[in-house]
């Protein structure tokens, strides 16, 4: 088994999920001077990322359960055991999550504000008030109001109360328990039809876990080793098998004709299946000795740039387009999504490597009980 704290191929597949959530908002592009994307299939290079712009925001799903599976193996049994107090794990979060989230929402502030002096209206996300930006300041954006601000960052305020529900999970039940988690799950399940995102995370989140147990249980028996490349050719073909049919839409019409809801179907085959068995194969495939994702895994590092910075990029865009009265047309070309995307990449790396990690340790340091360490795993 590979001696290593890092799993990099589920970092490898954190930030290829944050570059589809990228792409899927692209759209928000032709949202620049009032207009509306009409076909989907005038985005740049759709013949090659179609998958991305039909249905990138499912990668979402992937958050949620490498969050899960990563949370249950790296802190549950010392939140259980009580060797990871409370407040070092809040700090922990904290330290992580809003030194980013603070710079991104001033700006977006900012940027939205310059907008509604210069007579328009706020650029794809609205409720740009006072109240509103309070509550994006504590997370609690999406449980009250919705998207506002940076859209795109509700589903870190859904991770935010996730991570209280993990803590308390795992102080009052046995984290290795498998009942409890498939009743959590069962649970995230119910309340997507009362909240469709909080739902997701619940159930992402506890899948994950599940995930953990069943990688902990698998990873050092001699019998993985016979699994490992059926099972990712399993996965492989799965992925396959869906982005076809985002083309073609066979299953779901068949599913349809038998008076089945086609495309809720694959959606709970992708949240329940599909997703949790990816997450498993790629640690199966790591503790196996496998060395491919090193060379992907720093994506994993710019993931929660790459999230958080995409939405203020597209503003500037905006505002760039209102000021000096340039086409909207002439940012919703090939070069123009290039370009994006490589200053997203830098700007996601920068923040990483000046922003985050400086400001996480500096946090760390100061807000940790003295003769703690000032970092965490």
């Amino acid at each position: 088994m590979a001696n290593s704290n890092r799993l990099h191929g589920l970092d490898a597949a954190r930030g290829l999920a944050a570059l589809a959530v990228v792409i899927w908002h692209w759209q928000h592009v032709y949202l620049i001077g009032g207009e509306r994307l009409v076909d989907v299939t005038a985005q740049p290079f759709f013949f090659l990322l179609f998958p991305f712009y039909r249905a990138g925001w499912l990668a979402v799903e992937f958050f949620f359960t490498l969050s899960g599976f990563v949370f249950f193996w790296l802190y549950s049994e010392a939140i259980s055991t009580r060797g990871l107090t409370a407040w070092k794990f809040a700090v922990g979060r904290f330290s992580r999550l809003y030194p980013l989230h603070f710079v991104t929402l001033v700006l977006i502030a900012t940027m939205q504000g310059l907008l509604l002096t210069m007579g328009h209206q706020s650029f794809v996300y609205g409720g740009t008030t006072l109240g509103n930006f309070v509550l994006n300041l504590l997370f609690l954006q999406y449980f009250i109001h919705g998207w506002t601000f940076n859209g795109p960052e509700w589903s870190v305020g859904v991770e935010v109360l996730l991570y209280g529900l993990f803590f308390v999970y795992c102080r009052l039940i046995r984290p290795n328990w498998i009942l409890p988690l498939f009743a959590s799950v069962a649970l995230g399940w119910w309340v997507m039809y009362q909240d469709w995102g909080l739902g997701r995370g619940i159930l992402g989140f506890f899948s994950g876990g599940l995930v953990y147990i069943a990688w902990r249980a698998m990873r050092d028996r001699p019998t993985t080793v016979r699994l490992n490349t059926p099972l990712l050719a399993l996965v492989l073909a799965l992925w396959t098998i869906g982005i076809v049919e985002l083309q073609t839409h066979w299953i779901a019409g068949w599913l349809n004709s038998l008076k089945l809801e086609g495309w809720r179907w694959l959606e709970s085959f992708f949240r329940l299946c599909l997703v949790p068995l990816t997450v498993l194969a790629l640690a199966l495939n790591e503790t196996q000795g496998a060395r491919f994702w090193r060379f992907l895994s720093p994506l994993g590092d710019l993931t929660y740039g790459l999230y958080l910075w995409h939405f203020p990029l597209q503003l500037v865009m905006a505002l760039v387009v209102t000021f000096f009265a340039i086409p909207a047309a002439s940012l919703q070309s090939p070069l123009a999504f290039v370009a994006y995307m490589l200053v997203l990449i830098a700007v996601a790396g920068l923040s990483y490597r000046w922003l985050e990690r400086p400001a996480q340790t500096w946090l760390r340091a100061r807000l940790s009980p003295r003769g703690a360490p000032a970092t965490a795993q």
